[in-house]
């Protein structure tokens, strides 16, 4: 979701519903309208100052909390990390995410990324190419255009967006803009544990507090946060991350690992058995002191039986481990897939062909992750930064090179085919092109 909203239209019994999962229909939130002077005053008295824009329009200028005020949404509250997964806590955690709540769903998101190393690396390479991209603020003011990087960059914009793309992975992810007063300049970002996260049926946001309430976005400063959002599909916030629908395959692969462990302890290291008399046998003494014997021959290499007891090596077939890497190998195509849009590696993605499609494929995912972040950027950050800054809105923008590499050596055989041909090339484009500094130019 991009737009923060609340609902003062709605009446005080609509807004007392709650959904029989237990999460409010629509948050108790309606902050003054600022744009009706008789609300002006209170909403002044509880968010800052007022501020005329050249419009004339007054609106009120950030006065942000301290950061201690929103410390306790750094840390997750009703997440249970040591659960047993099993196919009920997934089918509840998906239900609960679907209704508003992503605390269950969020905690087993956490769950799979710490115990799924196939999909880390996956989110990691999606969410790096973004961050590999350098950002720039853009504008018709040069000045201006470097004084609002200034003051993303001192707010720490670079950590803020490695938190944002978490998104990727859990639907949504949000932060604390700590503004200066009047909004000159922004201190930091505070970031928000996604486990605190409730949405309304209608879509409103708001945080769960250390102390179990629910506190409504709408409650505090209008850009007091920013949220950004991935969708898979159309639908509740909860189910639009990756991690949505890798859940049952990250179960399935889970109780395979752990039944193919089990199958190679039992079957993968040969059994010793040995044949004694029945006398013996039925002596627990020497029973047991065989058996013992028996432990330290496998491990150790050495030990001590009777002298008319016989070692004998017993084998298993081994086609069921293969069976085993098989499907994980399967799963973890599908990981590849859904995360990275491909399945292909180096080793097979050799040929113009194939390298091509895999690389475009990279492409489009990139230039489209890149895209969503810097709308969200743009809406929700730089925009209000510049108004309450230089009093306009919508004339600077946040980018993200997302372009490709120029291919320096094609353009090289362009060139020379074009000389050759008889065409005269002017050497400032040549240095600007290669960057390069022409000996002609030094004179």
């Amino acid at each position: 979701m991009k737009v923060i909203s609340s609902h003062p239209d709605r009446t005080r019994k609509e807004r007392k519903k709650v959904s029989s999962s237990g999460v409010p229909e629509c948050f108790n939130a309606s902050p003054a309208d600022t744009k009706d002077k008789e609300c002006l005053p209170d909403f002044c008295t509880r968010y800052g100052k007022s501020k005329s824009s050249p419009a004339g329009r007054i609106v009120p200028a950030p006065l942000s909390g301290k950061g201690e005020d929103f410390r306790q949404f750094l840390f997750s509250w009703g997440r249970d990390r040591g659960e047993k997964l099993s196919a009920g806590t997934i089918k509840n955690a998906l239900a609960e995410a679907d209704s508003g709540s992503l605390s269950s769903q969020a905690g087993l998101f956490h769950a799979v990324l710490e115990k799924e190393p196939v999909i880390t690396a996956h989110l990691q390479t999606r969410v790096l190419s973004v961050l590999a991209c350098d950002w720039s603020v853009a504008g018709p003011d040069p000045e201006k255009c470097a004084s609002l990087s200034a003051i993303l960059k001192k707010a720490k914009i670079h950590d803020l967006l490695r938190h944002l793309l978490d998104a990727l992975a859990f639907g949504c992810s949000g932060a604390v803009i700590l503004w200066e007063e009047g909004g000159r300049a922004i201190r930091a970002f505070q970031e928000i544990a996604q486990e605190n996260f409730l949405f309304d049926a209608v879509g409103n946001p708001a945080l769960r507090t250390a102390n179990g309430q629910i506190r409504p976005l709408a409650d505090y400063h209008e850009f007091q946060f920013v949220l950004h959002s991935h969708k898979l599909k159309t639908g509740p916030m909860g189910s639009g991350g990756l991690l949505r629908p890798l859940l049952w395959l990250y179960f399935f692969k889970h109780y395979a690992l752990r039944d193919q462990a089990r199958y190679l302890e039992k079957f993968g290291i040969p059994f010793l058995v040995a044949k004694i008399s029945q006398e013996d046998f039925e002596n627990e003494e020497v029973r047991r002191g065989i058996l013992s014997s028996l432990g330290r021959i496998a491990s150790d290499g050495s030990g001590v039986i009777a002298g008319d007891a016989q070692i004998q090596t017993v084998e298993t077939g081994k086609s069921a481990s293969g069976e085993y890497r098989s499907f994980l190998e399967y799963i973890d195509k599908l990981f590849a897939l859904l995360i990275l849009g491909q399945t292909a590696s180096s080793a097979v993605s050799s040929g113009f062909s194939k390298g091509q499609i895999q690389e475009n494929v990279r492409r489009d995912i990139l230039e489209a992750d890149c895209r969503n972040l810097m709308e969200t950027v743009d809406s929700q950050i730089l925009h209000p930064l510049e108004f309450y800054c230089y009093g306009t809105e919508g004339k600077y923008s946040f980018l993200l090179d997302f372009s490709s590499p120029e291919n320096l050596t094609e353009k090289a055989q362009i060139v020379k085919l074009l000389s050759e041909s008889g065409c005269r090339i002017s050497p400032e484009w040549i240095a600007q092109a290669f960057h390069v500094q022409l000996a002609s130019q030094e004179k």
